[in-house]
This record gives structure tokens, C-alpha cells and sequence, in this order.
């Protein structure tokens, strides 16, 4: 990809004078970009993107092949079933599925190639304009990104290809492309939005919980919004509406739907006319306006990145802590790791990235499968004993990504002190991930089973989480053992799927055990304290754990 890439760019050297940046400054920056991506994972797209190799294109060769199995549902759905009369919604559609998985890629994994200011200190004190600087990074993020949008636009363009000609799927290619570069400069709009109306210090917190509120929106939106189409809009065409000219999406659609009907009107031409416009007129307006701007706002977050007092590196714990760490914990290390961990996990950015996403998505998915036309109405039982046992995946998350951290060398603190018991350290961690994210979360749909499905559930919510905290000490116990925050991001991946399914695998056992003593009188109030006497065993054994059972690997 890198000499397609260079190729472009150097074949692309007026447009780059017209821009107002130095081409053949340009072309040695992406050079160099592209060549130290080979350098990074993908932190942002899981364990696609996270090799154990060195080879980082064969990693995003398989990162284009996931989002390519994602574009099947858009192109071999909403595209082939359409007639060629009412293709127009299902092309907005189309537009709009890729348009948002470009700006959950550049919010999730490019940000901080976006809001990079190491470049600032590196490059500006050449003779380096701040225009070709932006463009630089601009290019470099836009050559990933379109090569995501082919990927995702592979089968939809295959399918228009198919129905209307070569000539129709290279304009979707087009407008595909156009639209992931619009994408690009919402984004950077969006970034310096931010950076006027948050102080720099708290810009990058900021961005961390709008990822988080994109990830909740996106997952959420792929359970609601297929419930929400009407199945007859996509077999009848669309009255022209005059909103149409303020959604992107419908822009690219127009342009295609001129060509495919063909409808040569004001309206197609018009949206058309958009679609190719804007998104050139964006890259111009970055370049000359928004250039010399982001780059100023950049300079002022280098201090956001260096680590002071401030940033929390010895913050006291609030009161709330020091009060339920008296209460839980039963020794002063175990107190200090749920203090440690309680802190740490309000501030590690990656940590809230990895872990509270799936809060979000986890009571859209219970909330839309409790109200949909598939709420098993007939099996309530059933649902909410799925729902509840569901949950519990969320602790699972949260405790198998306690041990990654950027930081993973401060880890030597652990061997430098005289700790004898290094299983107290891990079960005061896992007390505070109870504490604070298990039963805040497990309240919050508990409270929804009562009143959706009424207070005869309690007998069940009880023995559901305590069966919930089994199912996670088992799988704890079962892993590798490791102290939180002591290997790498990359470290993480290589624990063993297989341990991972049998986790899965228990909880659906588990949960079929409660379903089946739900049906018979009195057997979930005599199981529940029987499946608490279990969890104290349990974690009694994993609060015993010895220095020869933890990895650091």
C-alpha cells in the first residue's frame, strides 16, 4: 500500500500547490508515515489489529478483510433486493453505513494520529508550512481510510456492477471514496470544535468519552434501527423531500440514483453537485483555513501529555473509596490494590475505550430484545434470565483487560516491595471491579427486570449474580493469573481463545441449570445460598494465589 500511496501523492502535485502545500515536502512526511506505521498496532480494531509479528500489512490486510465480511450485509441486502425504481433509500443507506464506519475508525484508532503534536515539535522548525504539515497527516490518515471504504464498499459495488453496468459501480466507488472524505473533514472540524470550547488539559478526556458514547450509539443503532425500517420503503420510490440537501449520505445517493434510473433532473443534479463539491471544498478549507488554527491548538496540548502531579499520578482517593475499601477489603494491600484500581480505572483512557462500551451496548441489546417483535413474550423466564446472566459478560470484560496498560513498566513496583502475597493485590482488584462496574451495572437491569416483569424476579436477580461472580472467578482462576496493569496492550491477545469459549460454554450451562430449578418451587431460594458458599470458595483460592502462579508474560 505504501508505494500506491506515494505514487498518488506525487502524481497529485498540483493539487497539492493549489492547496497550498509543498508537494515534495509532503511526499517525504507520508513517506515516512507510512513507512513507521509498519511500527504500531491497531489498538482501536481489537485483536485484528494487534499481531504477533512484526508484519503490521499482513495484520491490516486482515483488518480490509473483516470490514469487507461486514459490507455483505449493505450490498447483498439492502442493494440486491431493491427495484431499480427504489434504489434511492437503499443507497442512502448503503452511504450512510460507510460514512459512520469511517468516523468510528478515524475517532477510535486515528485520533491520535490526528491530534499527534509530536509532529509540531519535529517538523514546524523546518522549512515546513503548517499547511503542508495538516495535509501530510490528512493524506496519511485518508490513504488508510479509503482503503477501509473499498473494503467496505467491495460487495456493494460488486452488486450495483451486477444490476446496472461497470459504468454505475465505478460512481459508487467514486462517491464511496468522496464520502469517506468528507468524513475526514467533519472530523477535523469536530477536533478543533472541541479544542475552542474545552481547555487542551481536558480535550483528549473529552474525545475518550465521545468514542465511547459512538461505540454505545453504533452497537445500539445496529440492534434498533433494523426494527425501525419499514420493509415496504424499500420496494416503492421516495418522495423528494427538501431536507434531503442537509444529509451527506443522501448526496452520494443522488449522484448514483441519477445515473441508474437515469433521472437527469434539477433534484439528482443538485445532490450530485454536493456530493462532489463539498467534499473538495472541505479539503480546501482544511488546508487554508483550518490549518494554521490546529496546528496553534495542537501546540497547547503538549502539555496535556506530560505527566504531573495533575494528571493524577498521586491523587489521593476520595472519600467514597477510603470508606468501601474499610468495608471489603480485610488487609492494608488488598486496600491499597482497590484504591489503585478504582483510581486508575476513572482515568486509563484505553481501559474506559475497551471496557464501557459494552455497558452501553449491553442495555440496548437487553432493553431492544425485551420490546421488540422477538421480546420471547411467551418465554419471559427465559429472557430475563439471559439478561441477567448476560451481564456478567461485562465483568468478564472488564477483569481480562485490568492487566494491559501503556504503562506496563511501572509494573516493577510490584517485585521492588515486600509482598509475600501477591493474591491479595488480585482480589482486591477484583472486589473493586464488583464494586464499581459489576453491581452499578447489574442494578441497572435488575431494576428494569422488576419493573418490566415484577418483583416475584428478586429470588432469581440474586442467585443470577451470584452465579455471574462464579462464572467470572472461574474463569480468573482458569487464565493466565496476571497483576493488573503489568504487560502490554499487544500482550493481551495471546491469551487462549479456547479458555475464553469454555468461559462461554459454563455460563450457558449455568444458566441452564437456574432455568431448569426456576421451574421447579422453592429450588432458586435453597440454590442461592449454596451458589454464594461457591463464590467465597472460590475467591478465597484466588486470593491465596502465589507468586509462582502469576504470569508476566
Amino acid at each position: 500500500m505504501k508505494i500506491i500511496v506515494f505514487e498518488l501523492v506525487k502524481a497529485l502535485a498540483p493539487l497539492w500547490r493549489i492547496l497550498g502545500a509543498d508537494p515534495v515536502a509532503l511526499q517525504a512526511i507520508v513517506a515516512v508515515k507510512l513507512t513507521m506505521d509498519n511500527r504500531r498496532s491497531y489498538t482501536a480494531l481489537g485483536r485484528y489489529g494487534q499481531g504477533q509479528t512484526g508484519d503490521k500489512n499482513h495484520q491490516f490486510l486482515l483488518i480490509l478483510g473483516v470490514y469487507a465480511f461486514f459490507g455483505l450485509f449493505v450490498g447483498g441486502v439492502v442493494l440486491l433486493v431493491p427495484p431499480r425504481t427504489a434504489m434511492f433509500i437503499p443507497l442512502a443507506v448503503s452511504f450512510g453505513y460507510v460514512m459512520m464506519f469511517c468516523a468510528m475508525t478515524l475517532l477510535s484508532d486515528f485520533s491520535s494520529l490526528i491530534l499527534d503534536s509530536a509532529d509540531n515539535q519535529i517538523i514546524l522548525p523546518r522549512p515546513v508550512s503548517g499547511r503542508t504539515l495538516l495535509m501530510a497527516r490528512i493524506v496519511h490518515v485518508a490513504s488508510y481510510l479509503f482503503a477501509i471504504t473499498l473494503a467496505l464498499s467491495l460487495v456493494s459495488i460488486g452488486v450495483v456492477t451486477y444490476r446496472f453496468g461497470p459504468v454505475a459501480g465505478l460512481v459508487y466507488l467514486a462517491m464511496a471514496l468522496l464520502a469517506s472524505m468528507l468524513m475526514v473533514f467533519l472530523t477535523n472540524v469536530f477536533y478543533l470544535l472541541l479544542m475552542q470550547f474545552t481547555s487542551e488539559e481536558r480535550l483528549r478526556e473529552v474525545i475518550n468519552y465521545f468514542q465511547i458514547g459512538m461505540a454505545i450509539l453504533f452497537y445500539g443503532s445496529y440492534q434498533v434501527l433494523p426494527r425501525l425500517v419499514d420493509p415496504e420503503t424499500f420496494g416503492r420510490a421516495t418522495e423528494w423531500q427538501t431536507w434531503f440537501y442537509a444529509v451527506p449520505p443522501i448526496w452520494m445517493a443522488g449522484a448514483v440514483d441519477m445515473l441508474i434510473q437515469p433521472a437527469f433532473d434539477t433534484n439528482h443534479a443538485l445532490l450530485a453537485l454536493l456530493a462532489i463539491v463539498m467534499p473538495f471544498g472541505g479539503l480546501w478549507f482544511m488546508s487554508r483555513v483550518l490549518g494554521p488554527v490546529f496546528n496553534v491548538k495542537l501546540a497547547g496540548m503538549e502539555q496535556d501529555q506530560q505527566p504531573t502531579v495533575a494528571a493524577g499520578a498521586v491523587r489521593q482517593p476520595s472519600a467514597l473509596t477510603q470508606r468501601l475499601s474499610r468495608v471489603l477489603t480485610n488487609s492494608p494491600l488488598e486496600r491499597a490494590a482497590f484504591g489503585l484500581i478504582w483510581s486508575i480505572t476513572a482515568r486509563d483512557r484505553k481501559f474506559k475505550l475497551k471496557t464501557y462500551p459494552q455497558l452501553g451496548f449491553g442495555l440496548a441489546y437487553i432493553i431492544v430484545m425485551s420490546t421488540g417483535s422477538i421480546s420471547y413474550s411467551g418465554r419471559s423466564d427465559f429472557f430475563y434470565l439471559f439478561a441477567l446472566y448476560y451481564t456478567g459478560l461485562f465483568l468478564m470484560t472488564a477483569q481480562y483487560q485490568l492487566a494491559a496498560s501503556d504503562d506496563y513498566k511501572a509494573a516493577w513496583v510490584y517485585g521492588s516491595t515486600p509482598i509475600s502475597q501477591p493474591g491479595e493485590i488480585l482480589s482486591g482488584a477484583m472486589k473493586a471491579l464488583i464494586t464499581k462496574l459489576m453491581v452499578p451495572f447489574y442494578g441497572l437491569v435488575a431494576a428494569y427486570i422488576l419493573w418490566r416483569y415484577g418483583l416475584h424476579t428478586i429470588d432469581d436477580i440474586l442467585l443470577a449474580f451470584s452465579n455471574s461472580l462464579i462464572i467470572t472467578m472461574s474463569a480468573a482462576l482458569a487464565n493466565e493469573r496476571r497483576l493488573p496493569f503489568s504487560i502490554t496492550q499487544d500482550a493481551i491477545r495471546r491469551s487462549n481463545t479456547a479458555r475464553s469459549m469454555v468461559a462461554l460454554l459454563v455460563m450457558a450451562l449455568v444458566g441452564g441449570a437456574h432455568y431448569g430449578l426456576s421451574q421447579l418451587p422453592y429450588a432458586v431460594g435453597v440454590a442461592t445460598p449454596v451458589s454464594a458458599g461457591i463464590f467465597w470458595y472460590l475467591f478465597r483460592v484466588y486470593r491465596q494465589t502465589g507468586w509462582q502462579q502469576i504470569s508476566f508474560e
